[in-house]
């Protein structure tokens, strides 16, 4: 972790705070200078966010570019294109280990600064928002540990949870750290999780909406601790996260147990997290079902990055030029969004995420986090079209929808049906007893597929469930696709043995 030592000052220049920038580069002193009060802490709260919307994570290649280069969105590559050796899981070619390696650096250098939060928390015991503070501190940590889990961590269903996975780091270290096993991470990612829920039981966000702004301050950095909590590691994205821990570790029961929780208060709540309505989804502005977002970021930046691989409409290119990408949009209209059993051309996914270029009858683009490049970040009117969701309520109906497959298949039927209807389709999938366990897992899984679209997650889905990635020719799992290789570097520094 050398490198992740040597440059966890860097993380810290992404907030905007001026006295967050003045403070000298040196750990200790930015400690005593910055992290005294909870402005401070608000301050590199800010920058871990803001560091989790730069290009090489969620600002681009842990969504719509090298990641979802995995999985089945895209059109086949090139050999000079960008993204051709990632897209063909030939992780030693200099590309894919540049992004490989970024991701794994840029996760450990906010978790490093999210650790220095911890270090120094008690100086605000008597502040009314440390509990706050320290429980999005812990939560945001184990959200980046359980991302590393997912993408360079074992295949469980086929290694076990014994296998070795990634450091657990919750400390601020100067040395190497143990690697942990996936079991051990697992129990970890649980202990933090119990914790960070307890911290974050009186979070604004369970009387408010998600989006409110209770801010008495004159001020915003990345935005204030008790503005918009839907886009900071709030009370709900933890019980999200303890139901997609159970999920990844094979406990389907704890899963649906914990997705029951958080679905049971959200329905109790109208005004608050909610799956999308049919006059919501006639609205331009929601059509990423913003309404639905347990944990999102905040990138002023989204649109600019996201036209670097999915070009505009009217954008000439037609085909995957470096670094562009195209749908492979035959395949998942007639594959998935059209299909035979589940689909509808009536899925606002379907209608909204794609479009054809305006100089061909025939090329598509996804447009999914398109919108009028005269809309901007500082106009409280368009913020919505800057949300880059992390966690949703979608993903909660299904995590429990799949254990219900066996434990009670009607519900299963009724969750699906649930998220359905929320997407356009009026049309109900019936159930009656030919309903197998296995066929509504496959209908599950295919509604999971329709949803994910840019957001490179379903990588990590194949990978969970050893399932083949649906291509034309479809690529065959296996351990040595699903497991992105550990950065040289970080074996070099950080030897085992």
């Amino acid at each position: 972790m050398k490198k992740i030592i040597l440059s966890v000052i860097t993380i810290l220049l992404f907030a905007s705070c001026e006295k967050f920038l003045d403070v000298n580069p040196i750990n200790k002193a930015y400690e005593d200078d910055l992290l005294t009060d909870r402005s401070g802490f608000e301050s590199v709260l800010a920058g871990a966010y803001l560091g989790m919307t730069s290009e090489a994570m969620f600002g681009k290649e842990m969504k719509y570019g090298f990641l979802e280069t995995l999985g089945a969105t895209y059109n086949n590559l090139g050999s000079t294109h960008y993204y051709y050796r990632g897209s063909r899981h030939e992780y030693g070619y200099p590309n894919p280990v540049s992004k490989i390696e970024s991701i794994w650096e840029g996760s450990y250098q906010i978790i490093n600064q999210l650790n220095t939060i911890m270090k120094n928390i008690d100086a605000i015991k008597a502040d009314e928002f440390h509990d706050i503070v320290k429980g999005e501190t812990i939560g945001t940590r184990a959200f980046l540990h359980f991302q590393l889990l997912k993408l360079f961590g074992p295949v469980i269903s086929q290694e076990g949870l014994s296998a070795t996975a990634i450091p657990y780091v919750d400390k601020t270290e100067f040395k190497g750290v143990k690697f942990s096993t996936a079991g051990q991470v697992i129990d970890k990612l649980n202990a933090e999780l119990v914790e960070a829920k307890k911290l974050l039981e009186g979070d604004p966000i369970r009387t408010t909406t998600r989006n409110a702004n209770l801010n008495q301050y004159g001020y915003e950095k990345y935005n204030s601790l008790i503005d918009h909590r839907g886009a900071r590691m709030n009370y709900y994205a933890i019980v999200a996260m303890q139901s997609m821990v159970a999920q990844w570790a094979g406990d389907s029961k704890a899963a649906a147990t914990y997705a029951e929780e958080l679905i049971q208060e959200l329905e109790s709540r109208s005004n608050s997290i909610h799956l999308a309505t049919s006059g919501e989804l006639a609205q331009a502005i929601d059509r990423r079902m913003p309404m639905e977002s347990i944990f999102t970021l905040m990138n002023p930046e989204l649109l600019n990055s996201n036209i670097e691989v999915n070009p505009l409409v009217e954008n000439p290119a037609s085909s995957s030029t470096s670094p562009l990408l195209f749908p492979n949009y035959n395949l998942l209209l007639n594959g998935l969004y059209n299909a035979p059993e589940h689909g509808s051309l009536n899925d606002v996914r379907l209608v909204n995420w794609f479009a054809l270029s305006t100089n061909s009858s025939t090329v598509r683009k996804i447009v999914k986090y398109h919108f009028p490049q005269s809309y901007l970040y500082t106009d409280l009117n368009f913020r919505k079209y800057f949300e880059s969701n992390l966690i949703g309520l979608h993903q909660i109906y299904m995590i429990a929808a799949e254990e219900y497959a066996k434990s009670n298949p009607a519900k299963a039927m009724l969750y699906l049906n649930k998220v359905r209807a929320a997407r356009g389709m009026t049309i109900n999938l019936s159930f009656d007893a030919s309903r197998t366990e296995e066929n509504i897992k496959n209908l599950i899984f295919e509604e999971v597929r329709k949803e994910n679209i840019s957001e490179g997650t379903m990588f990590a889905e194949y990978k969970r469930l050893f399932r083949a990635i649906p291509r034309a020719t479809p690529v065959a799992p296996t351990l040595e696709i699903f497991k992105l290789p550990i950065p040289a570097d970080e074996n070099l520094y950080n030897p085992q043995n």
